[in-house]
């Protein structure tokens, strides 16, 4: 057998064949055929004996050992295609068969429809994903009605606010590309929810971040909505105008443009005052905005521009209790405020992948706000509870016992203020090898000019303090002061990472920044230039003749400092670690000056802040448990500052014997989103916390205060929640808690000095219940909400509480004839300390009728009554180390308001 196989083994030769397919056609150039099948056969049985596949450009190699008295056969087949089947030559030893032309044979098939639920979401890796087909919309609806929809995401309308399990989304984009950054409103309000078919909710990297491989510890959570084929280079437009009752009027228009490769922009303008709750009829807000993304080769760029002037006007009133020694003390407040402001905001974001290895990415911010605002303030302190109505404190003054009442201060002020500053940072990553290695240096820039112009006329009664002729003694003032200000900072950051293996990393990364503040103020005092026909906010020539030398003061400070820093992740299928450690040296001087006294140091510090982050991923389920510590130092000028005086009856000095504090903070959460379980627990404790103790007068009602240290500062909070989704019906039920304890040290006489501890522990409780109703003709939602606020202070055992019971329908239904009903109500029912009778409670109530007609139902007339029982109120109440605080707005009641729109959607 030996003998019979060697000569056959040297007789058999290598041979090569070598050819490319593609489909044959009436033009010159036939379509390649990338992955047709190739098979090498014997004859005459046609023994398969070699195969491979053509590539991406429909070339194919093929060698096999061919024996010489053997005939060989290839057949090239692709599927749809006739077959070709082409003998081979016996030599060369490389056979070039040049271009193999295959026909078309195409198969007629009968007529199949496959159909499959649509799955409402699922998970991949980091990001969920909805199917918008999933959760039917009403005919017309736009993005916010599709997102009501979605377990586990949440809108506010009121605060303009997405959540996702309770995170914020902080960015919507659009086909995964930026669109209107900052401006989510827009996108909720105006993108019809027909032109999604998903969308995907993850926390997204930044471009250092995506480059390096290292996420930081920060959530970035964004929502990003695909939208339909046909939606690919539509053209959105929409106009809007209506008007109604206490001077309401609302006027915008958009044009939008989407394209699945990313280039997008948007036009937008509004002229509205519809937002507006406060009564004061010149409340406006003008605003114009323009947004673009673009993506082109290697670079993708995007950006916006807005303008906006604003005009707004409120009036509101306060009451306050100070927690005090021997007996507490009360203030009462009346104010009125009107403000302009014109602001010009503009961003750009540029990604430049200059090669396989290097990206190179910019961004940057610039802002300029000129603004303008009156106030008119009345306040006054008493030493024992005045017992008088928070909306209208002064109405029953003339009532309050004349000896409980410490002073009465009256003020008029002007503000005058610009402010520009600006924001850029760059970095260029280049990767160092296959493995992954990578080395990155980024450096950032702010700037920021403040120039303050403030105006004030006020005048203080004294009701314990006498003058020369035995009444009470008044303090009159008439002052303007001018504060510019300058601030800069820079950072530069160099970063060298390390792959250990696929799933690790190991960063370590050295930086330097600098930071420069320039404050300067100067007081004048305008009294003897007053007369009757000078408006107020006027200078008169020669002002600076009277600077006030007392309240004249400079600043400048600087602060450089190193970072050292060394990190590890390790990103496993189900686990995670983060772990980090940056040390910062620190140097820090500042030059200070009030009137004649004069401070100047330098101090020299390192800050610690340790992470430690550990993931877990099984599944559905997720959980994370996270310890952060940070190191911090006192700030400059409450080590140094001189006292300052410019408002007397709240002094501030400073502490050169201040201490730098350490914060513990740590942070537990678990989540099913498939069963939509959600728990989170947080806790964070300060050692050597700064705070402010007060020294007060008792004869003036002022304060006198300065930093100290103190420990026993801690806070807890907790939350449970579970959304889910049945059919047509979606619940939602969420419950949280919190303890805060504060300690702070008053004192209120100047005979003993050393200040007391006082504790003050605040309690909160949430829960929150919704049931919602979700066909595709419209939705009624069922809400209830209890919160209670508790606050009880060490020092006179003082306990107050608030308890806070809501009741909600909300309801929407496309009706016959194309009209759609809208109505919300919420019943709102308050009891606690110091809330008696039925004035706390109210009934919202908001109705909104609209009819659509036109070609394709493009014109829309609504009408809408809002606050129909007139009983809009906005009441806050809180609690903190040294006093609990009472606050109301006045609200505007009932309007109504008669709007048209007109929509026009360019589809392909």
């Amino acid at each position: 057998m030996l003998l019979l196989a060697f000569p056959l083994g040297i007789s058999a030769q290598k041979q090569v064949v070598k050819g490319r397919v593609a489909l044959s056609g009436t033009s010159q150039k036939a379509d390649i055929l990338p992955y047709a099948n190739i098979s090498l056969m014997q004859l005459p049985d046609s023994t398969f004996t070699q195969g491979t596949v053509s590539d991406e450009q429909g070339k194919f190699i093929c060698s096999f050992l061919r024996k010489p008295t053997v005939r060989y056969l290839i057949k090239v087949s692709y599927t749809g295609c006739t077959s070709v089947y082409q003998s081979l030559p016996s030599k060369p030893d490389t056979i070039q068969l040049g271009t193999i032309k295959l026909k078309d044979n195409p198969l007629h098939l009968k007529e199949i429809v496959v159909t499959a639920p649509l799955k409402p979401m699922e998970q991949k890796g980091d990001t969920t994903i909805y199917n918008a087909g999933a959760y039917p919309t009403p005919e017309g609806a736009y993005l916010e009605e599709l997102v009501k929809r979605i377990p586990g995401l949440t809108y506010d309308s009121k605060d303009q606010t997405i959540t996702y399990n309770g995170h914020t989304i902080k960015e919507i984009t659009v086909n995964g590309k930026d669109f209107f950054k900052g401006n989510q409103q827009v996108v909720l309000e105006n993108l019809p929810a027909k032109f999604i078919s998903q969308l995907k909710v993850y926390d997204k990297p930044t471009k250092e971040e995506e480059a390096t491989g290292i996420k930081s510890t920060e959530k970035n959570y964004v929502l990003d909505l695909q939208t339909k084929k046909e939606v690919n280079n539509a053209l959105l437009l929409s106009a809007e105008a209506g008007y109604g009752t206490h001077k309401r009027r609302d006027i915008n228009g958009k044009i939008m443009r989407f394209n699945e490769s990313g280039d997008n922009f948007m036009v937008n303008g509004q002229s509205t005052n519809r937002y507006s709750t406060t009564p004061y009829e010149g409340n406006i807000s003008n605003t114009a905005g323009v947004s673009i993304t673009k993506v082109k080769d290697k670079i993708e760029v995007s950006g916006n521009l807005s303008y906006s002037n604003d005009r707004n006007g409120s009036e509101s009133s306060s009451y306050s209790e100070q927690y005090m020694t021997t007996a507490n003390q009360y203030a009462i407040s009346e104010s009125s405020s009107r403000s302009k402001s014109n602001r010009i905001n503009g961003s750009a974001d540029v990604t430049w992948k200059i090669d396989d290895k290097t990206t190179f990415n910019f961004s940057g911010t610039v802002n300029s706000n000129n603004n303008k605002s009156n106030s008119q303030n009345r306040e006054a302190t008493f030493d024992t509870n005045p017992e008088v109505d928070t909306q209208r404190p002064f109405a029953q003054f003339e009532q309050t016992d004349p000896a409980t009442r410490i002073n009465d201060s009256r003020s008029q002020s002007q503000t005058q203020g610009r402010n520009i500053n600006y924001n850029f940072s760059t970095s260029l990553i280049r990767k160092l090898n296959k493995k992954g290695n990578n080395i990155s240096l980024n450096f950032s820039t702010y700037q920021q000019t403040d120039n303050t112009k403030y105006y004030t006329l006020s005048s203080t009664d004294y009701y314990r303090l006498q003058n020369l002729t035995g009444k009470d003694s008044v303090l009159y003032r008439n002052q303007y002061q001018h504060t510019p200000g300058k601030e800069q900072q820079y950072t530069l950051n160099l970063a060298y990472t390390q792959v250990l293996t696929e799933k690790s990393r190991l960063q370590f990364s050295y930086g330097f920044n600098s930071n420069k503040e320039r404050l300067n103020s100067n007081t004048y005092d305008l009294s003897p230039w007053e007369v009757s026909d000078m408006p107020f906010g006027t200078l008169p020539g020669g002002y600076e003749s009277n600077n006030i030398d007392s309240l004249t003061s400079r600043s400048n400070s600087r602060t450089t400092g190193q970072n050292l820093s060394v990190l590890f992740t390790y990103n496993g299928e189900v686990w995670g670690v983060r772990s980090s450690l940056t040390a910062t040296i620190q140097k820090r001087t500042i030059e200070e000056s009030t009137g004649s006294q004069l401070a100047d140091t330098t101090i020299n510090s390192v800050e610690w802040r340790p992470n430690l982050t550990i993931t877990y991923r099984s599944g559905d389920n997720y959980g994370m448990i996270s310890y952060n510590g940070s190191t911090s130092q006192p700030a400059l000028r409450d080590l140094i500052a001189p006292t300052d005086y410019s408002s007397p009856l709240n002094v501030t000095r400073s502490n050169p014997n201040l201490h730098a504090s350490y914060t513990h903070y740590i942070y537990a959460m678990f989540s099913n989103f498939r069963k939509g379980i959600m728990v989170g627990l947080n806790w964070n404790q300060q050692i050597n916390a700064v705070t402010r103790a007060t020294l007060y007068n008792t004869e003036t009602g002022g304060r006198e205060t300065f930093p100290v240290n103190i420990n026993g500062n801690w806070y807890l909070s907790g939350n449970a929640s579970y959304d889910k989704r049945l059919n047509q019906f979606r619940i939602y039920v969420m419950g949280s808690g919190n303890f805060n304890q504060n300690v702070s040290l008053i004192n209120e006489g100047y005979e003993d000095n050393t200040p007391q501890r006082s504790n003050t522990h605040t309690t909160g409780l949430n829960s929150d219940l919704r049931l919602s109703y979700l066909p595709s003709w419209g939705n009624i939602d069922l809400n209830g909400k209890w919160t209670f606020y508790q606050s009880k202070n060490s020092l006179q055992n003082r306990n107050t509480y608030t308890r806070v019971y809501t009741l909600g329908l909300e309801t929407s239904a496309n009706l016959p004839g194309d009209f759609i009903f809208q109505t919300d109500a919420n019943y709102r029912f308050r009891n606690g300390t110091g809330i008696s009778g039925n004035d706390d409670n109210e009934i919202l109530w908001n109705i909104k009728l609209s009819w659509k007609f036109l070609k394709e139902k493009r014109a829309e007339l609504s009408l809408y009554w809002a606050d129909i029982l007139n009983q809009r109120k906005s009441l806050t109440r809180s609690a903190g180390a040294t006093g609990f605080y009472e606050y109301y707005e006045q609200q505007l009641r009932g309007y109504v308001m008669v709007s048209l729109k007109y929509e026009l959607n360019s589809m392909n």
